[in-house]
C-alpha cells in the first residue's frame, strides 16, 4: 500500500508503508510477550502514523517501517521481559518526542497510566492525535521543560515508574528523573554502548538525588547494535533544590 504525503515543498513524497502484521508477530516473539489481537493491530497502526509523522518533523532517527519495528519499537518494550509494572501505577516517558517508549509501552499496558512529557508542541499535537487514533485511554500530555516538571507539585514525586529514552547524558538525567518518582518508584533509563562510562560519571547525582542503580541489562539489536538498561530506584526524597533551573543541569552536571 502507498501512501501520498506532501512535503514542505509543493513535491510529493511517494511512501511506501510496508509495515506487516508478521513483523509484529516476530517482535513479539522475539521479545516473548503475548500480545492480543487489539495489542498487535495498535503497534501496526502507530508504526504506520510514526511513518506518516517523519514527512513532517524528525520523531525519530529510525525512517523505514522494519527499522521502526526491530529496533525501535523492540527497544522500547524490552523493559517488558524485565520487570513487572504495576497495572495501576502511574508512570511518565520523559521527552517522549514521538512516543518511544511511552506508547508502545502503553499499549502493552492498557492499564497503565502514562504520561506523555515532551517541550517540544509539535510533538506533542503528533502525540496527541496517534493517541486518538490508537484509541488509547488514560493518557495525559505535558508541554513543558523537565526541570520545570520536576519542580511542579502535581508531578514531583508522584510516579512509579518514569522511562527515558535518547534524552541526555546519565549524570543530567538522574536530576531530571528522580525528582518525579515515588520514593521506592524505579526510573528505566535506555542507553547505547557508553552507558556504563555514564553511570560511573552520574555517581554523585544519583546519590544526591536520592537515587541508586539497582540493576543493568545489557542486550542486543537484532542488528547487532549494544543497548544498556538502567533501572534507577528512588531510595529517599530529593532535595528541594533539584531539579535546578532551566539549563542548569545540562551545562552543569552534578559530577565530581
Amino acid at each position: 500500500m502507498n501512501f501520498a504525503l506532501a512535503s514542505r515543498t509543493e513535491s510529493v513524497i511517494i511512501m511506501p508503508q510496508n509495515a506487516t502484521p508478521e513483523m509484529i508477530d516476530q517482535l513479539a516473539c522475539r521479545l516473548e510477550l503475548s500480545l492480543g489481537s487489539l495489542e498487535k493491530k495498535r503497534l501496526l497502526l502507530y508504526t504506520k502514523l510514526l511513518m506518516q509523522g517523519l514527512q513532517k518533523q524528525r520523531l525519530t532517527g529510525e525512517r523505514t517501517a522494519k527499522g521502526l519495528i526491530e529496533k525501535q519499537i523492540y527497544d522500547s518494550l524490552y523493559p517488558l521481559q524485565l520487570i513487572t509494572l504495576k497495572e495501576a501505577g502511574k508512570a511518565l516517558d520523559l521527552g517522549s518526542g514521538g512516543g518511544l517508549p511511552g506508547v508502545p509501552i502503553k499499549i502493552c499496558m492498557t492499564h497503565l497510566s502514562m504520561f506523555l512529557a515532551d517541550a517540544n508542541k509539535r510533538k506533542i499535537r503528533f502525540l496527541q492525535n496517534a493517541v486518538e487514533q490508537l484509541g488509547l485511554d488514560k493518557v495525559n500530555f505535558i508541554n513543558e521543560r523537565a526541570e520545570v516538571i520536576g519542580q511542579n507539585k502535581e508531578h514531583r514525586e508522584r510516579f512509579d515508574h518514569v522511562f527515558c529514552r535518547a534524552v541526555a547524558e546519565m549524570a543530567v538525567l538522574a536530576e531530571l528523573v528522580l525528582p518525579l518518582l515515588k520514593t521506592g518508584g524505579r526510573a528505566l533509563i535506555y542507553k547505547g554502548p557508553r552507558g556504563m562510562q555514564e553511570a560511573i560519571e552520574a555517581e554523585k547525582a544519583i546519590k544526591l538525588c536520592g537515587g541508586f542503580i539497582e540493576k543493568v541489562h545489557e542486550y542486543s539489536l537484532s542488528t547487532g547494535e549494544k543497548r544498556s538498561l538502567f533501572i534507577l530506584n528512588k531510595a529517599e526524597s530529593t532535595p528541594d533544590q533539584y531539579p535546578r533551573s532551566i539549563g542548569t543541569p545540562g551545562r552543569k552536571p552534578l559530577k565530581d
